[in-house]
């Protein structure tokens, strides 16, 4: 996607300030409210920009447990890793899972109330996903760096 200033602009200023008004946009990037109402648009559709949505910060609501289980898939044919990654788009205690190069197969953000919790979620939910050969598992102790911000 091709990017010009005044994209790039928007970009900037609804990544800091995703409150802004169209006018405020507008005001903020030196557009006129079309232009720039234009321009979100085409973003939009292009896919630079998701749909707004507040985003709720797991500890805060009673999730204290965030690990990254790295998976070992048994058989590597396409159809039986559909089937995993179909499966675990299924598992609402997983935030986030990635296909990976290397050793693991893999990498998936788990999220928990507790221990206990984590591990229901280990026995009733992940290794009955498909193919699934191996799960290793790292807890987090501090969040060092959040960020959703992509330098524009």
């Amino acid at each position: 996607m091709d990017l010009d200033d005044s994209d790039k602009r928007i970009l900037r200023a609804l990544q800091t300030q995703p409150e802004l008004t169209m006018r405020e946009l507008a005001d903020v990037t030196g557009l006129s409210h079309s232009p720039c109402w234009r321009r979100l648009q085409r973003l939009q559709a292009d896919g630079a920009i998701t749909p707004r949505r507040f985003v709720i910060d797991p500890e805060a609501v009673g999730y204290e447990i965030l690990a990254f289980c790295f998976v070992k898939i048994s058989h590597h044919q396409r159809d039986r890793l559909r089937a995993f990654e179909d499966a675990v788009a299924q598992v609402p205690a997983v935030m986030q899972c990635y296909s990976l190069s290397g050793e693991y197969d893999y990498v998936l953000q788990v999220i928990a109330a507790s221990v206990r919790d984590y591990e229901a979620t280990v026995k009733n939910a992940l290794v009955e996903l498909p193919n699934v050969q191996s799960i290793n598992t790292s807890f987090t102790l501090k969040r060092v760096k959040h960020s959703l911000n992509v330098p524009i």
